[in-house]
């Protein structure tokens, strides 16, 4: 996964730190998909990381990147096609690595937190995510989607 969390809105964040939100989300993951798609066999995949949740109020820069890289999927797919699928699986708030800095405390009471906010009342684990990626890189007739693992953030 490229790219990494921003809080903030637009007024509160200045542009530089907007843009390297941006550039960390959207134009690394455009920058791999360039360097790496001609060597890919036929059928093979590109599946990236976008992102669910959050609110451009709170999350500008991140959210900007997310809609970015959805954006980037549909138009590679379509330029790549038939040879290379390209999808992306898209999840809400995860306790994986990426929250690190925070005690097991504060992991719990961030986790609770964002499963109330949740339809159903619960987060992903890493193996849901994971199980997404497996799911778009082997079905073979998949391609332009993002695959939302958020317990309904996206529809409510």
């Amino acid at each position: 996964m490229l790219g990494s969390a921003m809080g903030g809105g637009f007024l509160n964040n200045s542009i530089e730190t907007i843009r390297q939100a941006v550039e960390d989300k959207f134009f690394s993951n455009l920058k791999l998909a360039q360097a790496v798609y001609q060597p890919i066999n036929d059928d093979g995949t590109l599946t990236f990381t976008s992102g669910t949740g959050g609110h451009p109020a709170q999350a500008s820069g991140a959210i900007i990147g997310n809609q970015a890289i959805n954006t980037m999927v549909i138009g590679l797919a379509i330029e790549l096609a038939p040879a290379i699928r390209v999808n992306a699986v898209a999840p809400t708030w995860t306790p994986t690595g990426l929250w690190r800095q925070l005690s097991e405390q504060e992991l719990k009471v961030q986790t609770k937190q964002v499963a109330d906010s949740t339809p159903l009342k619960r987060v992903a684990s890493p193996t849901d995510v994971a199980s997404a990626y497996v799911y778009l890189m082997t079905n073979h007739v998949i391609t332009g989607q993002v695959i939302n693992v958020d317990g309904g953030v996206s529809v409510s």
